[in-house]
């Protein structure tokens, strides 16, 4: 499709210049009727803020066109103009308004009328938008039947549930562009609609197979189809399914994305053994890949792998992040709790010194240290201001509650605990045996013996329940 941004000129179009400050001031208490003189600053203005667009220069453009806007209110290439800037700058209803303003200032004008129809489709508006390519496509056969108007007639006709006629403009589209992409996929959605996924597979797989297509897109497109299925449709079509995840990987090897759509494809689908094959293919493609390695640390916690193995693993993330990179404070955080579940205190506090260091304000390592240190009832003035940042920056999480409140009561201060478990109670503390544990004890430490015997007695069902 032919760009339109330039074609409004006069027949014999003078050279293309900027407008100079003493044009600007031709137009200086300018009121009543046009001169032959005004009309031709005017043109000379308007071609001006066309160059300024074409060397990039929006601020410009913008300028002299708003000037000319409160001289010659109404003027159809000056609205179109304006259109297009206020496009640019992503503020389509104003673009809207000024292209519907151009056509109707002159209805004649082609390119008016193509520009409002692409702002109107940009804006979802499909079927006024599909409405004006319609009459243009009739009026300029030659000109606008297309694969990208015809596509944009599909799209319109799908808005509105017109699936066999929306299907034929798609086929047109393709029997015209057999490779444009919006067409394959429109069809495709077109047989979806219709309940023919075999159609439907059959066009995403030409997608899919287009090496010259990217990847990333492609696997988009993909995992965003593989989000929305159910169980049913999943069992129906697993085969056709792994189809598309499989060609996204072997016709694009070694990418990122696609290697990570496989993986995670597999993973999810209870085929652990295949995620991980994409998932080690990826790593071995990419050995300096953050993202790879957080993956790769995930299966050696899946896996039950030993302490050993899964630091190692998360030092090799801070290897190639840096140790003050905060893409690498939750590998730190491993760190440290793996070291704690193994009974090695000092390290893991050590570990979590560097992560905060990183990343001074990272909540799930500020909570831990801060919970570990209160276990062993040692440094709890560091303890409780590690535990208040957490409360403040995520004041309804009820293990950060149960932290805070807790460090609280071993302070010697029940009656600041109590609110905070009262709060951490509505989020969900009543669901863990630890937390409503706490609070009988804060309860009980205040002299509210009943209230603390009830919660005694929710947590003990709470542990029965394995919470």
């Amino acid at each position: 499709m032919q760009n339109a941004l330039f074609l409004y000129t006069p027949e014999n179009m003078r050279k293309i210049f900027l407008t100079t400050i003493s044009a600007l001031a031709l137009f200086c208490g300018t009121a009543g009727a046009q001169t032959p003189e005004k009309n031709s600053v005017l043109e000379t203005m308007v071609v001006g803020a066309a160059a300024s667009l074409q060397a990039g220069d929006m601020e410009t453009a913008s300028k002299h066109l708003e000037y000319l806007d409160r001289h010659f209110p109404g003027n159809d290439a000056v609205n179109y103009y304006l259109g297009i800037c206020y496009a640019a700058k992503g503020k389509l209803p104003e673009a809207e308004a000024r292209m519907r303003a151009a056509v109707q200032a002159d209805s004649t004008n082609v390119w008016y009328q193509d520009y409002l129809a692409s702002i109107l489709l940009s804006e979802g508006k499909n079927v006024e938008g599909g409405r004006i390519y319609l009459d243009l496509m009739e009026k300029y056969p030659a000109k606008y039947t297309n694969a990208y108007t015809l596509t944009l007639l599909g799209n319109s006709n799908l808005s509105q549930y017109r699936d066999s006629l929306a299907l034929k403009n798609f086929e047109d589209a393709l029997a015209i562009s057999p490779d444009y992409v919006p067409a394959i996929l429109g069809q495709g959605e077109a047989y979806r609609m219709m309940g023919n996924y075999p159609g439907f597979f059959a066009s995403v797989n030409t997608m899919v197979s287009n090496p010259d297509l990217n990847p990333k897109s492609k696997s988009d497109y993909v995992s965003e189809l593989l989000q929305h299925i159910d169980y049913k449709f999943y069992t129906v079509w697993k085969d056709q399914l792994d189809s598309l995840v499989n060609t996204c990987a072997k016709v694009h090897p070694g990418d990122s994305s696609c290697l990570m759509l496989a993986g995670y494809w597999y993973y999810g689908t209870d085929r652990k053994e295949k995620g991980r094959e994409y998932f080690d293919e990826y790593l071995s493609y990419h050995p300096e890949d953050l993202n790879a390695h957080y993956i790769h640390l995930q299966m050696l916690m899946d896996e039950g792998s030993t302490a050993r193995e899964i630091i190692d693993e998360c030092e090799e993330i801070v290897r190639i992040g840096g140790e003050k990179n905060p893409k690498v404070t939750p590998a730190l955080a491993t760190i440290g709790d793996t070291y704690y579940h193994v009974g090695q205190s000092k390290n893991a506090y050590k570990a979590y010194d560097r992560a905060l260091k990183a990343n001074p304000e990272y909540l799930p390592v500020l909570n831990n240290y801060a919970y570990y240190l209160s276990l062993e009832g040692k440094k709890l003035k560091k303890a409780e201001s590690m535990s208040r940042i957490t409360v403040d920056k995520d004041p309804d999480n009820p293990t950060y509650l149960d932290t805070y409140g807790w460090i609280l009561y071993l302070r010697g201060q029940p009656q600041k605990a109590k609110p905070v478990f009262k709060h951490a109670m509505l989020y969900g503390g009543r669901d863990s045996s630890v937390i409503t544990e706490h609070y009988a004890k804060v309860l009980e430490a205040l002299g509210e013996d009943e209230l603390a015997k009830s919660f005694y007695m929710l947590s003990e069902s709470r542990k029965k329940e394995g919470k």
